[in-house]
């Protein structure tokens, strides 16, 4: 009797655990290209028999829970109910594995996939935290090697991780377009700037490679100087989220659970604005100003901060009289019909922004599948 090989299939996902959230793009069948978004927080170190208890219904990833050896796990809003609030300051290797451990096993949900498959997983990581890729990568081999439950499916994952910096997605998706109409990335330095929720960095690229002189990722954040000036102005935790809505929509009336009423919060958009921006100019003069020689560079520009402060970046460049600056959601068309299948996006208009790079991420990690495959 003839042996029947069945093929072990293969997730390939990318992913951005950022701090306010965890962006993710995975394929499983040929052609896919699915969006996957969920909440960033995690709880660990669940006695097992709190589980039954802390599960709900609902989508796979909104009730991600996972069994790792003797432990109970909860990441996304699953773990947001036990916790008074998101660390947004918390360093990105911290439960990253778990992060990534359940959207694979969300994923073989969605997908029904067997207990056993392979995963080949690129990740994104801030450049000063690139020297925690060997603590995540080790963690999270031992985690797929030994086998884990996911939401009562167990789960032995064959896995392929590489880290790379954020902003190296912006980086690749340039380098296609500019292939696409016969021109080479490599001909000239192309400047990567992520104004992100937690920190601010600039990459440098030049003959095609990442050059680390040029390079920093510890600029100011959206989220630290936002908290810092919320608190300056008397502003409770429990009216966080309606002066980030206001901040981020431009729409200054918003419910106050803590006045219990719509209120006005104009003045105070308006100071984290100018506190925000001033710190971002100060790093931008120290860091990226030098690398701007007779403005013959292209700089690429991302971030769910860019979407506040989009103007006052043009007037900023302008002034230099840099001219090659691409901002990407004006690149990203492609990205915004794909993104639509989330239905955050109805909640979260920002949200392709905030996904550009990993998208991009995903794009060079597909090309280099097929590059392979051919």
């Amino acid at each position: 009797m003839a042996l029947t090989t069945v093929s072990v299939p293969t997730v390939y996902l990318a992913g951005d655990i950022g701090s306010s959230s965890s962006k993710f793009f995975y394929r499983v069948h040929p052609n896919q290209t699915v969006p996957l978004w969920m909440e960033p927080e995690v709880v660990d170190n669940l006695a097992m028999s709190a589980l039954p208890k802390l599960m709900g219904g609902g989508r796979p990833q909104d009730n991600a829970w996972l069994v790792v050896g003797e432990q109970g796990i909860l990441v996304g809003d699953a773990a947001r109910a036990l916790l008074e609030q998101n660390s947004l300051v918390a360093n990105k290797a911290d439960h990253a594995a778990y992060k990534i451990a359940a959207a694979l096993g969300v994923i073989a949900e969605l997908e029904g996939l067997p207990s056993d498959y392979e995963a080949m997983v690129w990740l994104a990581l801030p450049l000063a935290e690139m020297k925690t890729r060997e603590e995540i990568t080790q963690q999270l081999e031992m985690i797929c090697e030994q086998g884990f439950n996911c939401r009562g499916k167990a789960q032995r994952v064959k896995l392929t991780l590489r880290c790379l910096p954020e902003g190296f997605g912006l980086y690749l998706n340039r380098k296609q377009q500019l292939k696409q109409v016969g021109k080479s990335i490599e001909a000239r330095r192309t400047l990567v700037v992520m104004m992100g929720h937690r920190n601010l960095s600039i990459l440098n690229f030049e003959g095609g490679s990442l050059r680390m002189g040029g390079s920093n990722s510890n600029g100011p954040g959206f989220w630290p100087i936002f908290e810092k000036s919320a608190r300056s102005l008397g502003v409770t935790i429990s009216d966080y989220r309606a002066l980030t809505n206001a901040v981020m929509t431009g729409q200054s009336q918003q419910i106050s659970p803590a006045r219990g009423k719509l209120f006005d919060f104009g003045e105070r958009v308006e100071a984290v604005r100018q506190s925000y921006w001033k710190a971002a100019s100060v790093y931008l003069r120290d860091y990226l100003l030098p690398w701007l020689e007779n403005q013959a560079a292209d700089v690429l520009v991302s971030g769910g901060a860019t979407v506040v402060f989009q103007d006052q970046l043009s007037a900023y460049f302008e002034e230099l009289g840099v001219r090659n600056v691409i901002f990407a959601d004006g690149e990203m068309d492609r990205l915004v019909t794909v993104v639509s299948q989330l239905p955050e996006v109805a909640m979260n208009p920002s949200l392709p922004l905030r996904m550009t790079d990993c998208y991009g991420l995903f794009q060079g990690l597909m090309g280099k599948v097929n590059k392979v495959t051919v």
